[in-house]
């Protein structure tokens, strides 16, 4: 280090400065600046030789790997972003930890080995695996989104991107079986409860005009539909769609799942789910619940057999004229907390703002209704005629089955709000626009 000042000032400027080297060239820049010689008059009588003692300091100290600087800073100014090193972040993501005790306990490790070993691969299933899950739970991203933030957490994960692609064909290969293992050893983790199973479908669209193209096997000949397809979308959207369905416990914890083409029937989508669980399950009984649009004739005769029982939801509107009779028929109907006999207009007309009916405004009115009716059991039996003669029929058996009518004074009020609403939405555009211009919504009627 070495003092530098303007000679040619009568108030120079004192500075102490250090060289450095930049490949072959050198340069010297200020590291302190030690005050103007006017300045430096107040505290000495000879400024240049103090200057000259500061530097002799500073360099001893140097040398001895000891140094002070005294460093200005305005907290208040911000620092452009660049592509420099210094100017990423140093921190280090470790908000994973906790998840990594809990995915330790599902045993993937042994998994990824069992499926890999008969396989001559260079990378970690595991390690690819956990990352994923743990980007997919703290920072959803894409595969290339998540590759490229894995050097922001703490262990560093040495990962190809390529090999994380690779590792998806084998995770498909084995989702069967992967899925298993997850429900098998979940139970380390939380108690599992598979008493009743409730599945729905629904659909992701894509930013796409086209959809998949099919697929021929040249071995086999079989036509492979491909997964994106126009279909009903959830959102209203026009772009292809893939159908994706899953079924939980009682607790809402997920068991298992199944993706399909976008243009696939839902319903047809609940049965093979279902062979597969109760495969996991070890044929454990279950009440499946499901909304009524996954409530078809041939779930509910799945559901009767193997000690399995179902609920469904459905639409009165939709129902048979007879069953509709006695819906609306105002007898039979009994409280949900007691049992004790109740119409529906009693439950219609009482004063909700007497203390002593708060607990008749909270219960509901139900009615059983037994709609039994006759189904296809896929076998035969053989009928004898009165000549004598015999044939093979099919044989019929019986769909037990009950309609369970709810009625709430608290539901009746609330859905009689929204249509108010709705014919004083339709009111109000009838006074503003043309009726034949006016785009119904969703949640016109």
């Amino acid at each position: 280090m070495k003092l530098y000042y303007d000679k040619r000032l009568k108030d120079p400027t004192y500075y102490i400065q250090q060289g450095f080297r930049n490949g072959k060239k050198t340069t010297t820049k200020n590291i302190k600046r030690l005050g103007k010689h006017s300045e430096l008059l107040l505290i000495t009588d000879d400024p240049l030789e103090y200057a000259k003692n500061e530097v002799k300091k500073m360099n001893e100290e140097y040398r001895s790997g000891r140094s002070e600087f005294i460093v200005t800073m305005d907290f208040n100014e911000r620092i452009p972003s660049t592509d420099s090193p210094c100017s990423n972040s140093t921190s280090l993501n470790i908000g994973y930890l906790y998840l990594k005790n809990i995915y330790a306990k599902l045993n993937l490790s042994d998994f990824f080995k069992s499926v890999s070993s008969d396989r001559k691969i260079t990378y970690d299933c595991n390690k690819i695996c956990q990352f994923l899950t743990y980007a997919r739970t703290l920072d959803p991203a894409s595969k290339y989104g998540t590759y490229d933030k894995l050097d922001t957490y703490y262990e560093k994960p040495q990962v190809e991107y390529q090999h994380m692609i690779r590792f998806l064909d084998i995770l498909d290969r084995n989702s069967d079986k992967y899925l298993k293992h997850l429900f098998d050893n979940s139970e380390n983790i939380v108690k599992r409860d598979t008493s009743v199973m409730y599945y729905d479908c629904t659909n992701y669209f894509f930013e796409t005009e086209k959809p998949d193209e099919e697929i021929v096997d040249e071995v086999t000949g079989e036509i492979i539909l491909g997964l994106r397809q126009f279909g009903i979308s959830k959102e209203n959207k026009t772009s292809p769609i893939v159908e994706m369905g899953l079924i939980m416990d009682s607790r809402g914890i997920p068991i298992s799942m199944c993706i399909h083409p976008g243009n696939t029937n839902e319903q047809l989508t609940a049965v093979p789910l279902e062979k597969e669980v109760i495969k996991m399950t070890g044929n454990k009984k279950f009440i499946y619940c499901a909304d009524a649009g996954l409530g078809s004739y041939n779930i509910r005769k799945f559901n009767d057999m193997g000690g399995r029982a179902y609920i469904v939801t459905q639409s009165v509107k939709k129902l048979g004229q007879e069953i509709k009779d006695i819906v609306f028929n105002d007898s039979n109907y009994r409280l949900l907390s007691n049992d004790d006999a109740i119409t529906l207009k009693e439950m219609r007309t009482f004063n909700k703002k007497d203390a002593n009916n708060l607990s008749l405004y909270n219960d509901f009115a139900y009615k059983v209704i037994p709609t039994n009716t006759a189904m296809d059991t896929g076998l035969y039996e053989e009928k004898v005629y009165k000549n004598g003669r015999t044939k093979k029929v099919k044989a019929k058996g019986t769909l037990h089955q009950y309609i369970i009518v709810t009625f709430s004074r608290k539901m009746m009020e609330y859905q009689r709000t929204i249509r108010e609403r709705q014919l004083e939405r339709a009111k109000k555009l009838l006074r503003l626009k043309d009726p034949e211009k006016i785009k119904k919504g969703p949640n016109d009627i």
